[in-house]
């Protein structure tokens, strides 16, 4: 299914620029250094779903004349997710992200942890200087999630018996947490109780769930990521097609695990049909979501929404 990321972002695009702008501001310094970085990684570039999901829940929820203020979030949350992906790439020791050198690849890993730290604390600067402690506080709980949940995933590194559960407990914590800080935010801009804050809050970890298995099968499916095929297990990851194909094929295949073998494991994946079988568990959380945006009324902005999450769920990079 061939879904335009850019028509959904439409009805936000002069948000999206705007948070353009804010990111800019946030790495202009005196050291030349820092530039230097910038030009070669820019901290604007990116699909910005997150900050597209914020957008678009905040209009449904009638919140744009908050608009200012959610640039200034917008931004907080793209540093903070490019910040965590920095880090992903030297713990990783990944070489390409998005069909290009990564900056640990192009300047050491020395300098990679600096800048994914300057953005780390960047993102909470800004946040900070919002004065609303509420916000600090959401996101605040996704960073210590999402790095409990990188521990974890090492903890289970090549782990050929990880359970389900622990795949979705690393996810979870590590990818789902931060969608879910976007969802809860737009709750507590709008003083919420507590109940319904957690509603937001498994909407959005849904959606992070939905990102994260498709992220997977891509990893293995796919020649239009920008970085190479079966680099998770390269890496040691044991995702679900993986956890999936280990406990529906008969006979032990870990030799085809251990050894990497990529041609035979991908005869394995069809002849077990593991693409459908993990399109059904995406579909399960993708009901999950579209039963959540039931009770609000038709608009641009929820059909957008509603575009948006197709295209996390079908999307090809």
């Amino acid at each position: 299914m061939n879904i335009d990321l850019k028509e959904i972002q439409q009805p936000v695009k002069k948000l999206l620029i705007e948070t353009d702008r804010s990111l800019q501001d946030q790495v202009i310094s005196s050291i030349e250094l820092v530039s230097r970085i910038n030009r070669m990684a820019p901290i604007s570039r990116g699909k910005k779903i997150r900050s597209t999901l914020l957008f678009l829940l905040a209009a449904i929820r009638n919140s744009l004349s908050h608009s200012h203020e959610l640039t200034k979030i917008a931004a907080s949350i793209e540093m903070f997710h490019l910040s965590s992906l920095v880090h992903d790439d030297v713990v990783d020791n990944s070489a390409l992200r998005r069909g290009e050198r990564t900056l640990n690849n192009n300047m050491g890993n020395h300098l990679s942890v600096l800048w994914g730290d300057y953005l780390f604390i960047s993102a909470f600067i800004q946040l900070n200087n919002l004065g609303k402690k509420k916000l600090m506080d959401i996101i605040l709980d996704a960073a210590h999630l999402m790095v409990e949940g990188q521990i974890l995933e090492i903890e289970n590194e090549s782990n050929l018996r990880i359970k389900h559960e622990t795949y979705i407990d690393i996810i979870n914590k590590k990818t789902s947490s931060l969608f879910a800080a976007v969802t809860q935010i737009v709750s507590a801009l709008s003083d919420d109780p507590p109940e319904t804050r957690e509603k937001y809050r498994q909407f959005g970890l849904d959606i992070g769930t939905i990102f994260q298995i498709s992220d997977d099968m891509l990893d293995i499916f796919s020649d239009k990521t920008g970085k190479d095929r079966f680099s998770d297990l390269k890496e040691g990851k044991i995702t679900l097609p993986y956890i999936l194909l280990l406990k529906k094929c008969p006979g032990d295949i870990s030799k085809y695990l251990l050894d990497k073998d990529e041609n035979r494991l991908l005869s394995l994946f069809e002849e077990n049909n593991i693409n459908k079988l993990v399109l059904e568990q995406i579909h399960d959380y993708y009901q999950k979501t579209l039963a959540f945006m039931e009770s609000f009324p038709d608009s641009i902005y929820k059909k957008s929404l509603l575009q948006l999450i197709e295209f996390i769920k079908y999307r090809e990079y």
